[in-house]
């Protein structure tokens, strides 16, 4: 990742290409201009016209394009002169930090000598000396931070100077009234399109809201429907048994409120961008990422978080028509946050928030959001989101639930997401194994074969590799490599149902991967 932002590189050959192309339109105007005009031929005649009325067209239009190819290419002269300084200056600051850290260690060291020797004025003249030596590791480090901002705004004020200069060369050949005029409804067309824009988002954002409210309630009713019947039991065993039914069902209640509301009601946490496998310890690079091969990435950032960190990874490539992303979420890794909070935010209390009251932010999908945001994700590019267990609950909750983004896809694995209103224009990928509980919390009916879906939709349900079930559950087939496990055999039927689940992946071309990380 580079100091500054932007691609010197790759803008010098589009500003030269842009410079060429100016070249060409005077050629072109050249080639027009040397047909000699045959009164006698009438087709000669209206060709030698239309060459005249292309010809002033190109006139028009060359000095606009002519400056802009200039402004661009002494834009992209500065840029890479910034990049440059700026990379030299990171550079430094690398060597100074490592400097700086060095001498105040031994400062620090002398100081501690000073402090204990028997006779410090053995050792105090070398304090100075040692002052001197940090003091010097300190300002070099202020300097080469002092160099990248410089370049950054030489950067910045390159920018500006371009963007006067496009400025200036459109408006040196603005073509008087009727350009004015054009302006005007064309402006029009833009503000009745943006109320038009307006209030297509403001039924959306309503509809997206009923359909939280709505499942909110249902969800709700159900847990109610759950407690009543821990109370109906009890009532079974006598005034006593009734007593004990209610006692539980009111600890259940008060724990669910509990829970819901210590997650909602927190601010967002604060995300930051980091890179695990910077540490040279770490020397198990990830797979690149690839179709057959996605899920592994849940269990990836499972282990990069566990209890005291929530991580998301965040996959970028360029795909047919623009850039695609990828967004692997991790699952449940902290389960026992109501009696002594370790700083995960994906743990039951954001689970039971998203299972009971979807119309409710937690603190999981906020930082997920604000991550993607950093991430430069924009409205409009395709998203697939990725999860196992947890993780695919909040792939389905904000395929369902969230219209912010262009979520085109969802690869879910053992994750209860059967009920939720996903639009039949996202592709969702669902893998359930037989025996495992976790997939089924959503059922109200308990019936899942009746659940219809559309043909964007694939379910995948079969018992987990080595599945040993005991009275109908198998204890491992909750297990995030087992589900990649049973994806990957199925990799084939994914492929041929959902096609457009490959522009996520391009081998060949431009794939950017980061990470994110919160804690509570």
């Amino acid at each position: 990742m580079t100091v500054l932002p932007g691609r010197p590189d790759e803008l010098t050959p589009r500003a030269a290409t842009l410079v060429a192309s100016a070249d060409v339109i005077l050629d072109v105007i050249g080639e027009l201009r040397g047909i000699v005009q045959d009164d006698e031929g009438k087709s000669v005649r209206a060709l030698y016209e239309q060459n005249e009325q292309i010809s002033s067209d190109l006139d028009r239009i060359h000095p606009r394009y002519k400056g802009t190819a200039d402004a661009i290419t002494e834009y992209a002269v500065a840029l890479t002169d910034a990049h440059d300084r700026a990379e030299r200056a990171q550079s430094d600051l690398d060597d100074a930090l490592a400097a700086q850290r060095s001498a105040d260690s031994a400062l620090d060291d002398l100081n501690d000598r000073v402090d204990a020797a028997e006779d410090p004025s053995s050792l105090s003249d070398q304090v100075p000396g040692a002052q001197r030596a940090a003091d010097n590791a300190l300002a070099a480090v202020n300097g080469a931070r002092d160099r990248i901002e410089a370049a950054r705004d030489d950067m910045n004020e390159a920018a500006e100077v371009a963007i006067r200069r496009i400025d200036a060369a459109i408006d040196s050949t603005n073509e008087g009234f009727w350009d004015g005029v054009g302006e005007f409804f064309s402006d029009i067309g833009d503000f009745l399109a943006g109320i038009g824009e307006w209030i297509g988002d403001f039924l959306q954002d309503v509809v997206d809201l009923l359909k939280k409210i709505a499942d909110t309630i249902i969800a709700i009713l159900g847990a109610l429907v759950v407690l009543l019947l821990i109370v109906a039991i009890g009532a079974l065993f006598g005034t006593i048994g009734l007593i004990i039914g209610a006692m539980i069902a009111a600890v259940l209640a008060a724990f669910l409120i509990w829970s819901v509301l210590s997650d909602v009601l927190k601010d967002t946490p604060e995300v930051t961008e980091a890179d695990p496998y910077a540490d040279a310890k770490k020397k198990n690079l990830p797979d690149d990422p690839s179709l057959a091969n996605v899920l592994d990435g849940a269990g990836e950032v499972d282990g990069l978080g566990l209890e005291d960190d929530s991580v998301v990874k965040i996959t970028k490539v360029l795909g047919p028509d623009g850039w695609y992303y990828t967004v692997t979420l991790p699952s449940t890794q902290e389960w026992l946050s109501r009696f002594g909070d370790k700083g995960a935010v994906n743990d039951l209390d954001s689970n039971l928030a998203l299972m009971l009251t979807p119309a409710l932010q937690t603190q999981y999908e906020r930082a997920v959001l604000e991550a993607m945001e950093q991430a430069g994700v924009g409205p409009d590019d395709p998203v697939m989101l990725v999860g196992f267990s947890q993780g695919g609950i909040m792939a389905g909750h904000l395929a369902a639930y969230n219209s912010d983004y262009n979520w085109q896809a969802v690869v879910a694995a053992g994750a209860p997401i059967d009920h939720m209103p996903i639009p039949d224009d996202i592709d969702v990928v669902s893998v359930q194994h037989n025996g495992d509980p976790v997939p089924r919390l959503d059922a109200i009916t308990g019936d899942f074969d009746s659940i219809e879906h559309g043909s964007n939709w694939t379910s995948i349900r079969v018992d987990a590799p080595g599945a040993d079930p005991v009275l109908g559950v198998d204890v491992g087939a909750h297990n995030a490599d087992k589900y990649s496990q049973t994806y990957q055999e199925h990799l084939a039927d994914v492929q041929a149902t959902h096609p457009d689940l490959a522009n996520f992946f391009n081998d060949d071309g431009y794939t950017d991967i980061s990470y994110y990380h919160w804690s509570e």
